[in-house]
């Protein structure tokens, strides 16, 4: 077969992982949805309005002025509201999305494993089988943002393969690392942990040691300014204001692939027998294998160790290990496993003699994990019309089947206000107190939002609400160090600010209005605009390399 056929088999299959939902016509709604859609609904009608608001949100999130997307894969968001904007509501983005993951997964293993001499039967079933992976499928079932890094991971690591073969990529280091960085912070330090002792490897086999620490330092120039937007906000965000990061798990262990989280090692249902059989494999042969091949099982291997519980996950949290708490489940350490394991077993079952009994084994384990895949998400899309959208610290507003129906309507704001959840994250801290900050966001901004009107006028958040008599009140929207409130043209110093920042102000009987902006230094903006200019000229030369050749 032609090369574009292979790909086009990929993309038959991830058309017939959708087809269930399609026909089905439902949906399956994770722990994880509202707040990510929140995000894409933000972005997407920033670029519908063509009201740009950089940092904080004027459309999702109850339009609250809370930051989320500056820090959490900013450029990956507005690409997500693009395809928010394509799909026209929340059932058909779900679906356009989860053909994407599948799709974007398939073909990135399958073109690792291509560039690594992998023959293209071996590469196609490998493929097939890793896009059957939960590393995949977290983002289908639960909405898990890690699936999207992970499906992507893949192109990520095609400078290994060049390192194997003594050249350092310096524009494929900088960029992938970049690109993982707008999209999954975790999963790019994870990028960065698995190019660490390739690059070793390849400055020991090369004579000069300060050209490779040139070309290094090259590459981290290069990322350093497409990733500037990033680390700006960061920056600009935490210097001022304590932030309430994701929560902390205090029992990590029981989401380890051994315990809580074993379903990781149950997608595809066979996936143990690949991995003891490659495990066996390469204990009998580990003499003839390649010194590239023995590398990846050792940091794969070592990804798989982080990701059980023989790590005392909860000892380090009780006592404060640094970095740890960022972390949260060690089954995200099984993600670049995944995509390790896959490399490994296809470059492993090309370099032993019975290279068609491995053909077999593959194709039999494919078979049936495309089986599995199917009969997974049917039996999840079952649970739509019988499961209750109400959960721990989610709250349906509108009947449920009211709420359900929102999914499938034009008016993409329609379901984020019938189902509303307290996500925390990245609010400001301005003082501690007993109150669970989930508890807090139900109290300050989705109890109280239903007093006040929020508008977006001449490109700010405008809220007004009507008071009976004159006094103070609480403004259901968020400060941080660089937000002013104006009545007017007159700024507003808020009389207090509660524990996540929602400011007390004085009202006056009868209709109030103010403006919330955000307004960082001057230089931020430039900052932002040069790494957006990066980003276009680097489109830009892309494109070139692609119609050159």
């Amino acid at each position: 077969m032609k090369r574009w056929h292979y790909y086009l088999v990929l993309t038959l299959i991830a058309g017939l992982f959708v087809m269930p939902q399609l026909f089905t016509h439902k949906l399956i709604l994770g722990a994880d949805a509202l707040f990510h859609y929140n995000r894409f609904y933000e972005t997407a009608e920033q670029i519908r309005t063509g009201t740009f608001s950089y940092f904080i949100s004027i459309f999702g999130f109850q339009q609250s002025g809370r930051i989320v997307n500056a820090i959490y894969g900013p450029i990956f968001s507005y690409s997500q509201g693009v395809l928010v904007l394509l799909a026209g509501s929340w059932f058909k983005y779900q679906v356009l999305s989860n053909f994407l993951v599948y799709l974007i997964a398939g073909c990135a293993l399958f073109k690792l494993l291509s560039y690594a001499k992998v023959r293209e039967s071996t590469a196609l079933l490998s493929s097939i089988i890793f896009m059957t992976t939960y590393s995949i499928n977290y983002w289908v079932l639960n909405q898990g943002f890690t699936s999207w890094g992970t499906s992507l991971l893949p192109l990520c690591l095609l400078p290994i393969i060049d390192m194997k073969n003594q050249r350092f990529p310096i524009l494929k280091v900088a960029v992938s690392i970049a690109v993982m960085t707008q999209i999954h912070m975790l999963t790019a330090v994870m990028v960065s942990l698995i190019y660490l002792p390739f690059f070793i490897d390849y400055g020991i086999r090369q004579a000069s040691w300060s050209k490779t620490v040139k070309d290094f330092l090259k590459s981290l120039v290069l990322y350093a300014g497409l990733s500037s937007n990033v680390w700006l906000s960061f920056f600009l965000i935490n210097s001022g204001d304590q932030l309430k990061m994701p929560f902390t798990n205090q029992q990590m262990s029981e989401k380890a692939i051994d315990l809580g989280g074993s379903y990781w090692l149950q997608y595809p249902k066979f996936l143990w027998l690949l991995l003891v059989a490659s495990l066996l494999l390469c204990i009998f042969y580990w003499r003839r294998l390649e010194r590239f091949t023995k590398h990846l099982v050792i940091i794969g291997g070592l990804f798989f160790f982080l990701s059980t519980g023989i790590i005392p996950w909860d000892w380090l949290i009780a006592h404060q290990v640094p970095f740890v708490s960022l972390v949260q489940f060690p089954f995200r350490f099984f993600a670049p496993f995944t995509v390790l394991f896959f490399l490994f077993t296809a470059l492993m079952f090309e370099q032993l003699p019975r290279k068609k009994s491995a053909l077999v084994l593959l194709a039999i384990v494919s078979l049936i994990s495309v089986g599995q895949n199917l009969q997974v998400l049917i039996q999840e899309l079952q649970r739509w019309d019988n499961q209750s959208l109400a959960a721990k610290h989610t709250f349906v507003q509108v009947p449920e089947a009211q709420a359900r129906a929102s999914f499938f309507a034009a008016d993409l704001d329609l379901a984020l206000r019938s189902v509303e959840k307290s996500s925390p994250d990245y609010l400001p801290i301005y003082h501690e107190n007993n109150e669970n900050k989930y508890v807090s966001y139900e109290k300050q901004i989705l109890a109280e939002g239903k007093d006040f009107s929020k508008t977006i006028k001449h490109g700010q958040l405008q809220v007004s609400w009507t008071a009976q008599k004159a006094g103070t009140t609480q403004v259901p929207v968020i400060v941080y160090q660089n937000t002013r409130l104006y009545s007017g043209n007159q700024e507003i110093q808020p009389l207090a600010l509660s524990d996540i920042g929602t400011p007390t102000i004085n009202q006056v009987a009868g209709k109030n209005t103010i403006q919330l902006r955000y307004m960082p230094p001057v230089y931020v903006t430039w900052l932002l605009f040069g790494c957006g200019i990066g980003w276009l000229l680097l489109l830009f030369w892309i494109g070139y390399q692609f119609f050159k050749k």
